[in-house]
């Protein structure tokens, strides 16, 4: 909210666009603190409905509001307030879409899906893996064979 009030003091160099901007990251940094933290608004009755609506939706949902947000103030008014500014809230949205991928899956079963169905059967016989049809193997089995002594 105050990179967007530093690029709405622009205006004084004759800039619309970065006052355009500075407008759009403010309101951009209102919405984020509604939806994250509803607490600063406990004098508004609605944040609190608003923000559990938002939090029942997904969260790539949330992910891709941020990020929609925060692109256009840099778009308007490329500076480090608006850099830094809209790039928070993108970063926010960011993990927020890691966080819709989810875990990572184990080491075991990363190693399963990569292992194709001719390399099961030569991994099964004597612990080494028999070199099929499939000439692309991974180094999955055993990481200390690629890994620098």
């Amino acid at each position: 909210i105050l990179f967007g009030l530093w690029n709405v003091f622009s205006i004084i160099t004759l800039s619309v666009s970065c006052l355009v901007a500075g407008i759009i990251q403010m309101v951009a940094g209102f919405v984020v603190m509604l939806l994250e933290a509803p607490c600063c608004f406990v004098c508004f009755e609605q944040v609190n409905v608003i923000a559990d609506k938002v939090d029942s939706k997904p969260l790539y949902f949330r992910a891709g509001l941020y990020i929609t947000m925060a692109i256009p103030p840099i778009i308007l008014c490329f500076g480090l307030a608006s850099l830094f500014g809209s790039g928070l809230i993108f970063g926010t949205g960011v993990v927020y879409g890691m966080m819709a991928l989810g875990k990572k899956a184990s080491r075991e079963d990363m190693a399963a899906a990569a292992t194709s169905p001719t390399q099961m059967a030569g991994s099964q016989a004597g612990g080494q893996m028999q070199m099929g049809g499939d000439q692309h193997i991974t180094l999955m089995e055993d990481p200390d064979v690629w890994r620098p002594t």
